[in-house]
């Protein structure tokens, strides 16, 4: 038998006892358990698997921490014979024993994920930190241990503006870039497909109409996302603020982050973005379909968020 045990910070625990046989079906019943007992408004939320004298840690952690000054890098990481889409989620897979450890988590202030642009196969893991070091370690011990490939040499870590083409707020997009993707790894690993649909039918019906985002996010946020169920109210709202933020049209918004990590792609080119710049009727499932057929998906009919 192996015990889950699920630690509130600062409050008491509750043990439960399972036989469990992957990782994903125990965060799932955890996510249950929490909502039966209340433990959404936690700041760090802890899960440990033991079984067989090994564990699995998951750790979702609010970045409280989180600094202005905190230097940023970046790896490229793929799997082993990795073909275009397929082996980005592949890839988002492979990375998530990584930035749910406690290594990482001690040594990073916060993470984002995308796909990395050259074949559309590899994930693009941005990190923010002051021991750059440690990282350094951490990631080069698990890719080696893990059998992933680096793709491209490594970003050092160093001191950046990241909001520079993003409007110049620079801790708020910070906290929005560690807020996001924590979120997308619960949503992805609880329905790919219901993301993925998701997220195609928010670019070209929602947010091509100027509709107002949360209603089409949040009943899959709050039914599969333990992160986002963790933000206090006040987190919530500014993180709802922050996907809809948009200070330089021109440029790509910050919910085009968020889009990119679930569909390993974005509707940004030249041709395309412009069209966002105006409301306009949005489009039909059937025209959705074809614009997302070479990413290997299909909304089903009668979906809806």
């Amino acid at each position: 038998m192996s015990k889950l045990i699920f630690r509130p910070a600062r409050s008491c625990c509750k043990v439960l006892s399972k036989t469990f046989w992957q990782a994903d079906l125990c965060r799932k019943i955890l996510l249950t358990r929490a909502r039966k007992y209340n433990f959404y408004r936690l700041t760090v939320c802890c899960l440990t698997i033991c079984r067989h004298n090994k564990k699995i840690s998951y750790l979702n952690m609010h970045f409280s921490e989180l600094r202005n000054t905190d230097l940023f890098g970046r790896f490229y990481l793929k799997t082993a014979n990795s073909k275009k889409y397929l082996g980005y989620y592949e890839a988002v897979d492979a990375i998530r024993s990584l930035v749910y450890s406690e290594q990482w988590l001690q040594c990073v202030t916060g993470y984002y994920i995308n796909v990395a642009d050259e074949n559309q196969d590899a994930v693009r893991l941005s990190y923010f930190t002051p021991s750059p070091k440690m990282v350094d370690e951490v990631v080069k011990r698990f890719v080696a241990s893990h059998g992933l490939q680096m793709v491209r040499r490594p970003v050092p870590a160093r001191a950046v503006v990241v909001s520079k083409a993003y409007g110049g707020e620079e801790l708020r997009f910070r906290k929005y870039l560690a807020t996001y993707s924590p979120i997308g790894l619960d949503i992805m690993a609880a329905d790919l497909l219901n993301a993925r649909c998701l997220f195609a039918t928010f670019r070209w019906q929602v947010m091509r109409a100027r509709k107002p985002y949360k209603p089409h996010f949040l009943r899959t946020f709050k039914n599969q996302s333990m992160f986002y169920n963790s933000l206090a109210p006040a987190e919530k709202e500014q993180f709802w603020l922050d996907l809809a933020n948009w200070p330089n049209p021109p440029q790509v918004d910050w919910a085009h982050m968020f889009v990119n990590m679930v569909l390993a792609a974005d509707w940004n080119t030249r041709e395309e973005w412009p069209k966002f710049f105006q409301p306009q009727p949005p489009l039909t499932t059937a025209e959705i379909n074809k614009k997302v057929k070479e990413q290997g998906f299909q909304i089903p009919p009668g979906w809806h968020p």
